[in-house]
């Protein structure tokens, strides 16, 4: 396994050294929204919950304790034989907040989320555009025919 230094993240991207950190490209917080409502997964079945937006204040997001989807600023294309990880920013453990994610499959293009879980009893102030993870970049052994084109194919 192979995972990208930030120079071939940047080549692979196309993006310049602000847009890395030390291992993967950056993913920023865009948008944030409270889960208010149930979720559905089955086979043949997938029914996302109601979401609530919940509106930055000068700039700032008051997360109280719960969870949230988190929408990253960037809009990604993940090339053929690669894949990402996004991971966390080890500051928001230390604040008492988790941020839970999911492989970001070759061929998956689109402006991704992740679970942001506040167990912080206090809650948490995040400001609108700060780093909340990065995304590592690994390359397959080959390229492969088995391209990501489901339902979150080119979200924004």
């Amino acid at each position: 396994m192979d995972v990208l230094r930030p120079e071939d993240v940047m080549a692979l991207f196309g993006v310049g050294s602000s847009s890395v950190d030390c291992a993967g490209l950056k993913l920023t917080l865009a948008e944030v929204f409270r889960i208010s409502g149930h979720g559905r997964l089955g086979v043949d079945v997938r029914e996302l919950p109601r979401y609530e937006v919940v509106n930055a204040e000068d700039g700032w997001f008051y997360l109280e304790p719960g969870p949230y989807l988190a929408k990253y600023s960037e809009y990604v294309r993940i090339p053929n034989g690669y894949i990402g990880l996004a991971i966390q920013r080890s500051s928001l453990l230390r604040m008492g907040v988790s941020l839970y994610t999911a492989v970001w499959d070759p061929g998956y293009e689109g402006r991704g989320s992740g679970l942001l879980v506040v167990h912080n009893p206090k809650g948490v102030w995040l400001e609108k555009g700060v780093q909340i993870a990065q995304l590592v970049m690994i390359k397959m052994t080959g390229k492969t025919s088995m391209l990501y084109r489901g339902a979150y194919f080119r979200e924004t």
